[in-house]
């Protein structure tokens, strides 16, 4: 008998199979029904689940061409773009000013949502083809002591032909508002609706209720993800889910149709800003234009006509050249100003690039220094004449540009 025990427990990770299945053959009915119950109830789950869609939409992001920045030449590498970057854009898309704007047009502010049996009703009346929908295009609910007409409030459709309805207040004993047909409107009691559009069974019931515009905004925004396509692209992918494939389509649409508009106002602005700018230094530049030609030209006449040299024609192109950049630093200085310190690795750049301008001018001042007196005095109001000739036709053309720019902005 010792003999046996030490036997069974020298192997006790040795498993029995024979006895394991015939437990399971013991238990095979309850094993049966349990997993036909499961399936069952995922079958029914799946098909009385609310499907949800995906509604998706892309926005390009375009290199802006208004403002006076666009001026500044690309000749500096690039190192002050003003393109919007994709986070930038993202956080417009985001914002009150968009997101608002969507809120006001659809009046999402105005909650409204059918009432079903919970858990089946809703999946019930999907498969039976007769989900109930309402739409309010608006509502005004004034404090009513009486009725305490303040928060939600329940919509009985009366009759799904004639599209009539009653509205109660909510709660254990509802009171009786007013009465009205959808597409016209109603009023009674400290309440104004009016109901674009209703359907379902007759008695069907519907909440409606008031939210924040605040609250609103922020339910849109957490619906709505936006991810940038590819790395840099510039094309951003505006996506939504929802139970209602057409309300989010509906939403993207308005969304995306609000970021352009805004985006259109904003260049609108800008190059009007940029415009009027332009336009009331225009005289100026002419002024400085037509004086230095007219001093040009009383030196010649008074001391006969004076042919440059190879040499000081040479160095006057690349005066020229150095002067129309350093007015254009002058013209970027005055803008990276406003939002970069002295100490920003683009405002350094900045300065870096007159300095090295400054040093380049004074050595061609030094080499104009060794020409004769008459070739420099020509030189140096030649110059000029040049130097405000480039700044004037530059101004010119973009103030033809910019009012272009508002012209076709106006027709959008």
């Amino acid at each position: 008998m010792q003999t046996q025990q030490q036997s069974g427990s020298a192997h006790p990770d040795i498993i029995d199979l024979g006895k394991l299945f015939g437990i399971l053959l013991d238990a095979k009915w309850g094993i049966i029904v349990c997993v036909f119950l499961f399936t069952l109830l995922g079958s029914v789950y799946s098909v009385l689940s609310t499907p949800i869609y995906q509604a998706d939409a892309l926005v390009q992001i375009e290199k802006k061409s208004g403002g006076i920045s666009s001026l500044i030449g690309e000749g500096f590498g690039g190192s002050f773009s003003q393109d919007s970057s994709s986070s930038t854009e993202i956080a417009i898309i985001r914002s009150r000013l968009v997101l608002g704007e969507t809120v006001d047009n659809l009046n999402l502010t105005t909650v409204a949502s059918p009432v079903y049996t919970p858990y089946v009703g809703k999946g019930l009346a999907r498969l039976a083809g007769d989900q109930a929908k309402i739409q309010i295009t608006r509502i005004d609910v004034s404090q009513d002591e009486e009725l305490n007409v303040n928060g939600a409030l329940t919509l009985v459709l009366k009759n799904n032909e004639t599209r009539s309805y009653d509205l109660y207040t909510a709660g254990d004993k509802p009171l009786f508002v007013l009465s009205g047909k959808a597409g016209e409107p109603a009023s009674g009691n400290g309440v104004e609706l009016f109901v674009s559009e209703i359907a379902g069974k007759e008695g069907q019931e519907f909440i409606v209720r008031q939210v924040a515009r605040i609250d609103a905004i922020n339910r849109l925004k957490e619906m709505l993800e936006i991810t940038e396509e590819g790395r840099q692209t510039g094309i951003l992918k505006l996506s939504m889910l929802g139970e209602d494939k057409t309300e989010i389509e509906r939403l993207l649409n308005d969304i995306s149709q609000n970021y352009l508009l805004q985006n259109v106002a904003r260049q609108s602005a800008e190059a009007e800003k940029s415009l009027t700018f332009l336009q009331n230094q225009l005289p100026n530049i002419k002024k400085n234009l037509t004086n230095s030609e007219d001093v040009l030209n009383n030196y010649r006449l008074e001391n006969g006509s004076v042919d440059l040299s190879l040499e000081a024609s040479t160095t006057l192109q690349g005066m020229i050249a150095l002067e129309a950049q350093l007015n254009e630093l002058t013209f970027k200085e005055s803008e990276i100003s406003q939002r970069f310190t002295p100490d920003h690795p683009s405002y350094l750049a900045l300065l870096d690039k007159r300095d090295t301008l400054l040093n380049e001018k004074v050595r061609l001042e030094k080499q104009i220094q060794k020409l004769p007196l008459t070739q420099r005095e020509v030189l140096r109001l030649t110059r000029d004449v040049e130097v405000n000739q480039q700044i004037y036709l530059q101004l010119l053309n973009k103030t033809q540009e910019l009012q272009i720019v508002r012209l076709v902005q106006w027709e959008i």
